[in-house]
């Protein structure tokens, strides 16, 4: 009779991460937070691992950048640019955590304006002008 725990039989990945999730459980237990909070956190973790390596980061910005919160032609409703609003800096934290992208470029991604063009206020002074 074959070993029911051979490295090809299902039985020892059950097995397997039975074993590693009873441990997570464990320590998010001590730690007071959730098993899935402890998986966000090891996925990100490798996501992290990953993006070191030059070649897999342009990989992985590609496949990111597809899933950006896309604007609208028009916003209907202040609650639809509230929920656009926050949907994108979700997004842009989300790339600053996983190191896909600097502060610097998520800015030039979300600016209306080029970086290397000065921003001009047209008659800032008249409408802001104390009147006497």
């Amino acid at each position: 009779m074959p070993n029911q725990l051979a490295q090809s039989k299902r039985r020892q990945s059950l097995a397997e991460h039975a074993a590693v999730l009873a441990a997570l459980s464990a320590i998010a237990r001590r730690e007071h937070t959730t098993v899935m909070a402890l998986l966000r956190e090891a996925a990100r973790d490798v996501v992290r691992k990953r993006v070191a390596q030059p070649a897999r980061a342009a990989e992985l910005r590609a496949v990111i950048t597809p899933l950006a919160p896309r604007m609208p032609p028009r916003f209907k409703t202040a609650a639809q640019l509230a929920r656009f609003k926050r949907a994108q800096r979700e997004f842009d934290q989300v790339v600053l955590d996983l190191q896909l992208a600097t502060p610097q470029e998520v800015q030039a991604s979300n600016s209306v304006v080029p970086m290397h063009q000065p921003v001009r206020l047209i008659n800032f002074d008249q409408a802001h002008a104390a009147s006497v």
